[in-house]
């Protein structure tokens, strides 16, 4: 029982091991002009475009510069406070009106509402309200934009690094195979290739569960070892 547990312990070690070169192959990628980083940012650029009209008037090339806080991986409430602080810079009496409807408050109000902030003068309860009523849109836009960008993110990575996975292991097992004098064709349908898909397939998620794995069975190991003692 020891030496099967063992035997399991380092299959399981070594499946993780595969899961976590793929995942770091797929995160490699991020040298060449992002890589897997830019997945996921359409979402953001959708979220905001209702807010074109600032966000230009702040950042001419306002895609870039959000984009390029999204690839560098900062911190999610960091890059929704930079969009947000690029929409406000832009906002003016110049475009009030038109981001009124963004904000779906009444666009004589709101452009008053700028005015007063442009001149500084005091703010109206109301005036107030509209503005808080249009962070509110902004938060909305950007929490929907952002959350679905991580989750498209998030998805492909793991899918990527399964296909590479599932590759790399067919491409081992062809090696082992080819090294015993089998073709490449009678390996490509044998079981031992649906086994290296199937090992390729559950490394990805299981290699986040891999320390946690081998630790219990080599507990189960030490412990069985002290019965017979």
């Amino acid at each position: 029982m020891p030496d099967l547990l063992t035997t399991i312990s380092a299959t399981i070690a070594a499946i993780g091991a595969l899961g976590t070169a793929a995942s770091g192959l797929v995160d490699a990628s991020k040298a060449f002009n992002g890589g897997i980083s830019n997945v996921g940012f359409g979402k953001i650029e959708t979220a905001l475009r209702p807010f074109q009209d600032a966000l230009k008037a702040a950042e001419s090339d306002w895609t870039a510069a959000i984009k390029a806080n999204w690839v560098n991986g900062m911190p999610k409430e960091d890059q929704k406070a930079n969009a947000k602080s690029l929409i406000r810079l832009g906002l003016s009496s110049s475009n009030a009106a038109a981001m009124a409807g963004v904000g779906h408050v009444d666009a004589e109000k709101f452009k008053a509402a700028i005015v007063a902030v442009e001149t500084g003068a005091a703010l109206t309860p109301e005036q107030v309200n509209i503005l808080g009523r249009f962070n509110g849109a902004i938060d909305a836009a950007m929490d929907c934009g952002f959350e679905r960008a991580d989750q498209v993110y998030r998805n492909v990575a793991k899918l990527s690094a399964g296909i590479i996975a599932v590759l790399l292991a067919i491409a081992g097992g062809a090696m082992l195979a080819m090294d015993k004098g089998r073709s490449f064709s009678a390996y490509l349908f044998s079981a031992q290739s649906f086994q290296a898909i199937l090992v390729g397939l559950i490394a990805v998620p299981l290699a986040p569960l891999v320390k946690d794995l081998t630790s219990s069975l080599q507990a189960a190991v030490g412990a069985i070892k002290a019965t017979r003692a």
